[in-house]
């Protein structure tokens, strides 16, 4: 679910590729993309009959801006607790969680008092 698209973007950032092809039959979680356009990681979708096309605005001069981190795992899960998310908040870093309100930003956690399953970690 959450780690095929962010392996996805990871891998086109790698290549300098900031256009991304998906067969719209693949399973993703729409959640995820409005979180990572608000982010402005994503700059726009366009959904085809066939394909939905995302465009990523990761590049200044063929640099990365961010850099992105898939945390997720099934088997080994990173729970953060709202005492923790203090800490994280003062190094500029933003977490996705997975929380029972949905997926939402470490920024969005902290106004809510709620902790989460971390799923993605972005820097810069």
């Amino acid at each position: 679910m959450f780690y095929k698209i962010i392996n996805i973007i990871k891998n086109n950032i790698l290549n300098k590729n900031n256009k991304i092809i998906l067969n719209k039959n693949s399973k993703i979680n729409n959640n995820l993309l409005k979180i990572l356009i608000k982010l402005n990681i994503i700059k726009y979708l366009i959904k085809n009959n066939d394909n939905l096309i995302i465009y990523l605005n990761f590049f200044k001069k063929n640099k990365s801006i961010f850099k992105l981190k898939n945390i997720y795992k099934k088997k080994n899960l990173k729970i953060i607790k709202y005492k923790n998310l203090k800490k994280i908040n003062k190094n500029n870093n933003i977490l996705l969680l997975s929380t029972n309100k949905g997926l939402i930003t470490n920024y969005d956690a902290m106004k809510k008092k709620i902790g989460g399953i971390i799923i993605l970690h972005i820097w810069n």
